[in-house]
């Protein structure tokens, strides 16, 4: 039997903005002095997709976790307009490329 609780909406929203704050997110950290702010606390999702794709787009950004980035970004604005139940799945999307992105970045041995 599997008794993982599956994370809410909102969660995964959360969990997505909590790598872009702009105090404490490792993307916001990954990007350096130069590179975009990050988000506050209580971005809304709209600002959380545009925070993605500007950290995307950052020169110093590694490849692979820009391109990981870039379809978080595009997963999370897609959420925005979608119905509640194409939106869980847009933001599950988010939050799997956030993660597939940090680990990117973890293993980036260029830096």
């Amino acid at each position: 039997m599997n008794t993982e609780k599956r994370l809410t909406a909102p969660e995964l929203v959360d969990e997505i903005r909590s790598s872009l704050i702009l105090a404490n997110g490792w993307i916001p950290a990954l990007s350096g002095p130069d590179g975009p702010t990050g988000v506050l606390e209580d971005a809304p999702l709209s600002e959380i997709a545009r925070s993605l794709s500007e950290f995307a787009a950052t020169p110093t950004m590694p490849p692979a976790v820009a391109q990981q980035l870039r379809r978080a970004a595009e997963s999370a604005t897609a959420a925005i307009s979608a119905d509640s139940a194409t939106a869980y799945g847009h933001l599950g999307a988010a939050y799997a490329y956030v993660l597939q992105a940090h680990r990117a970045a973890s293993s980036d041995t260029t830096r």
